[in-house]
């Protein structure tokens, strides 16, 4: 697929079968270039509906018109779209609505050119312009025996009043990492019986064969024999192997940052013995978005190669009662020594990535540590799907994640991890227990169970993704299913890291 930038005021030259021309709301439309343009084309009638409809421009607001050949030889339809007013225009909104532009374009259309308001610096924004766009682009029938035509798209045009010899280069980075995020929404999207552990392994492998990446796949037999007994815990139930999996990226040599990602790989979680109510429990085998987005971005970043060491580290197991399935009340030992009192089976993610975060530091120290993971339907409740929690420390490094999910159209939302929070974990058994003994505060006390296994010193920030790694139903701007949160985030993280 093919992505120009091409200078504004040359409608007349695009081959192209959709022109997509976005206004702000209460906008001056005659002083925009782009709308006169396109109006010529439909013999003034946008400009007809603009007078009558003067509170259009609302976001996702969308008018069709189509185009004679006589006005175009090209060009069949021109899509209206609102921007929303100017001033709340974040790079959040621009990528959603770069999505929804994706999405709306037509089935059937091989070929679109986006115009925007001049106000719209589009050199600067258009990463988010084409990750949007091809987000939107995504066709999520993997299954389906009759395939839409969304991936037959051939080439997105837009147009910039500034063409300059660096944006070709801004383009091609976001081609790459919307690459990689259509190949962790198609793993995510994919049924538990197919995203087996084993798939995932096999996901990871190609990443780092195709790049040449180094990679280490531990078996549930070499997890035991290190000593993770925390993560070997929640794979007894089932009957598929547990994977450890670890690939590194070398691009700043012995001296340079290291930063590690550490993903939560649960390829579907019943919740085990604690076993979670039947409505909805199909979705649950997203629970391993985190595993998934963090080989996406090692994917991008092995691609684009900053000067930084990225270490990922992903366990990989499903979640399923049996007779040999972990049980409320069992204590188990993990790789830090530590010992965890199990008091419900569905606080899973934190049991394996308790050690998965222990062997990084063990055996990397590095600088940085990002874990991603859908740990909690708490985070949920706390922010709608509109935003991820995000806890860690120190706060400088928290403020570098969060934004770099800014720069990328993700938004990043602080929670606060109290001392207090501990206090709820504290087990009479064991050094800590993986539930909260108290109410509320799901996703603060799942996070501060994960800080008991960080270094002092070591500088961490948690994702938690169950809020935004899943649609659960189609919306305008993006399809039900996966949506490859974090992927750009970690991404940016990574290149801000090596600046």
């Amino acid at each position: 697929m093919r992505v120009n930038v091409l200078k504004g005021g040359k409608i007349s030259e695009l081959k192209c079968e959709v022109l997509v021309v976005g206004v702000f709301a209460k906008a001056n439309f005659s002083s925009e270039q782009s709308v006169a343009e396109a109006d010529e084309l439909t013999d003034g009638a946008m400009r007809r509906f603009l007078a009558k409809n003067k509170k259009f421009g609302k976001p996702f607001e969308a008018v069709p018109f189509q185009i004679s050949p006589k006005k175009h030889k090209n060009i069949e339809k021109v899509i209206l779209v609102g921007l929303g007013d100017f001033e709340k225009l974040d790079n959040y909104k621009l990528r959603l609505l770069a999505v929804f532009a994706g999405k709306n374009k037509g089935k059937d259309v091989k070929s679109v050119a986006l115009s925007l308001p001049k106000k719209v610096i589009i050199e600067d924004k258009i990463d988010l312009l084409v990750i949007g766009f091809l987000d939107g682009n995504f066709d999520s029938g993997h299954h389906k025996s009759h395939k839409e035509h969304h991936l037959d798209f051939e080439e997105l045009v837009i147009l910039s009043d500034k063409v300059s010899g660096g944006i070709q280069k801004k383009v091609e980075r976001a081609l790459v990492i919307a690459d990689s995020i259509h190949k962790v929404r198609e793993v995510v999207n994919q049924p538990s019986n197919i995203a087996t552990p084993e798939y995932l392994v096999s996901f990871a492998k190609k990443i780092a064969q195709d790049n040449k990446l180094k990679i280490q796949v531990f078996s549930e037999k070499q997890v035991n024999e290190l000593g993770m007994g925390i993560m070997a815990s929640v794979a007894k139930g089932s009957e598929l192997d547990l994977y450890f999996v670890v690939v590194r990226y070398l691009g700043a040599g012995s001296s340079g940052p290291t930063l590690a990602l550490v993903g939560k790989g649960i390829t579907f979680d019943s919740g085990g013995i604690s076993i979670k109510p039947g409505e909805q429990m199909d979705w649950m085998k997203m629970d391993m978005a985190g595993a998934a987005s963090c080989f996406g971005a090692m994917e991008a970043i092995s691609k684009l190669k900053p000067k930084v060491n990225v270490v990922c580290a992903c366990p990989l197991t499903e979640n399923l009662p049996s007779g040999k399935a972990s049980k409320p009340g069992d204590v188990v030992k993990g790789l830090s020594g530590k010992t965890v009192e199990i008091i419900n089976t569905d606080a899973e993610g934190r049991l394996v990535l308790s050690d998965a975060l222990t062997y990084v530091q063990k055996n990397f120290k590095p600088d940085y540590i990002v874990d991603c993971a859908t740990l909690t339907g708490a985070v949920i409740a706390a922010l709608g799907n509109l935003a991820t929690g995000v806890m860690g420390k120190p706060q400088d490094f928290v403020d570098l994640v969060i934004k770099s999910g800014e720069e990328t159209g993700e938004r990043m939302w602080q929670l606060p991890l109290y001392d207090e929070y501990h206090e709820l974990i504290k087990s009479y058994i064991a050094d800590i227990a993986n539930l909260s003994s108290g109410k509320g505060g799901g996703a603060e006390t799942a996070a501060k169970f994960l800080e008991y296994f960080i270094d002092k010193k070591q500088k961490w920030a948690h994702l938690d993704i169950a809020s935004t790694a899943w649609e659960e139903s189609d919306k305008p701007y993006t399809a039900k299913g996966a949506t490859g949160s974090s992927v750009t985030t970690l991404v940016q993280l990574a290149e801000n890291l090596a600046k």
